[in-house]
């Protein structure tokens, strides 16, 4: 029975240990071993595997010296030639780590945000980088995010990918502690105000009041508008529909009133709270300007909300068609609605010039772009207007879809200009002698 014991802790043992007299692969150090100042993407010989104790017996480089190091501290034992290809595709970021700056941020199994969580970091957390890959770039409010996709490793031995919009790379020193880039991160953590104004996307704050009065005009919500910290870019931007500016800057630095002035830049951010935001710009000949932004919530995209706005237009566009397609006149002529938002008209003389421009032609496109406030809501199904060809404006009829016809009154549209942001705001009003026109289906 002893000799049966024996027989099996022996086998076991040698299992699970490669003898120490030959070297059984080759390895790339993943992180670096701060005791002996061995730096992460160096290759050294394996002598030994433990499963048991969880660890690889390494040579040191250039001495004869033996040490235990963590498994996941290291790539598995393959051919020297293999070894050295491996540390090739890691040298971009070789003593490259991280700080994760966002709470829960995930690593996936893939490079997309759809993908399997295989972790979850904590805020502060340290992950080394080990290479990049091209993938799918989350997005913000539909805004894609700045950054790539890296292939981490975690001091648990948890490898996956991490989009880097919320890492903040560092470099470690030989004796393991943090170098170059860890200051402005540590600094950074000490200011959680300047942390989450930098991480957040800003949209111009026309935007909440358009969403919220579900008002969207597709000329001046555009995904790219909004404020840029450039957090990780290292370049500020700011695109309005009257601005397009941006400018490299080192780093933020907070004043004694609390706001955040850009080192090397015009540029200052005054916070007011967690979702409002003022930036100061001063351009080229001196002159400051100020800007109002805001965040949106996360499940707002603004990709979905231009596309659903689209839908809305055209759902609108297709009732008066369906209701139709033809609608004539005895005073005005004949009125059909096509596909592709294409209209023709005939007969419309008497219209002219009062309303319709001199010198239209017969046909055009129809857009379905204004929206109705007040009591004109009551009696009317909303604005169609109408770019006839060769005319020199456009037409605007308010509209109301009766059981046998289509009920039209020229409707005039008052736009007032915002400086501030370089939009227009439009509302629409019936004139006191506003002509009312009936057409028959």
């Amino acid at each position: 029975m002893k000799n049966r014991i024996f027989l099996f802790a022996f086998s076991l043992f040698m299992l699970t240990f490669s003898s120490c007299s030959g070297v059984i692969g080759y390895g790339v150090l993943l992180w670096n071993v701060g005791e002996k100042e061995i730096p992460d993407g160096t290759v050294v010989p394996v002598y030994l595997k433990s499963n048991i104790s969880k660890v690889y017996v390494i040579g040191l480089p250039e001495t004869k010296e033996k040490i235990e190091v963590p498994l996941w501290k290291l790539s598995a034992p393959e051919s020297k030639s293999k070894a050295l290809k491996r540390a090739q595709k890691y040298s971009e970021y070789k003593g490259k780590y991280a700080f994760c700056i966002l709470d829960g941020l995930p690593i996936r199994a893939e490079k997309m945000n759809t993908s399997k969580q295989v972790y979850r970091l904590r805020k502060n957390e340290v992950v080394r980088t080990l290479y990049k890959e091209k993938g799918v770039s989350p997005t913000n409010g539909g805004v894609p995010l700045s950054g790539e996709w890296l292939h981490v490793l975690t001091d648990n031995g948890t490898e996956g990918w991490c989009f880097s919009y919320n890492l903040r790379l560092f470099e470690m020193n030989l004796d393991g502690t943090y170098g170059i880039g860890s200051e402005v991160v540590e600094a950074q953590k000490a200011d959680e105000t300047l942390e989450r104004i930098l991480s957040t996307v800003w949209y111009p704050e026309y935007y909440r009041g358009m969403i919220s009065k579900k008002q969207i005009d597709l000329d001046y919500i555009v995904p790219v508008y909004g404020f840029d910290s450039g957090y990780v870019s290292g370049t500020t931007k700011i695109s309005l529909p009257n601005l397009n500016v941006s400018f490299p800057y080192s780093e933020f630095e907070k004043s004694d009133n609390g706001d955040y002035k850009a080192k090397d830049a015009p540029v200052e951010i005054v916070p007011r709270n967690s979702k409002f935001i003022i930036v100061k710009y001063t351009d080229e000949g001196g002159k400051p300007k100020t800007y109002n932004f805001v965040s949106l919530d996360e499940n707002i995209k603004i990709e979905e909300i231009v596309s659903a706005e689209k839908n809305r237009r055209q759902g609108l566009y297709k009732s008066i068609q369906t209701l139709g397609p033809d609608f004539k006149s005895g005073n005005y002529g004949t009125l059909s609605f096509n596909d592709g938002n294409i209209f023709r008209w005939s007969g419309f003389s008497k219209l002219v010039p009062s309303v319709i421009p001199s010198g239209s032609k017969g046909f055009g496109i129809v857009e379905m772009k204004y929206f109705l406030d007040g009591t004109l809501k009551s009696s009317w199904d909303g604005v169609v207007t109408f770019h006839f060809e060769n005319a020199s404006r456009e037409v605007n009829f308010l509209y109301k879809k009766e059981v046998n016809g289509l009920r039209l009154a020229y409707a005039n549209i008052i736009e007032k200009y915002d400086d501030s942001f370089g939009r227009k705001y439009s509302s629409v009003s019936l004139p006191a002698n506003s002509m009312v026109l009936f057409f028959q289906k």
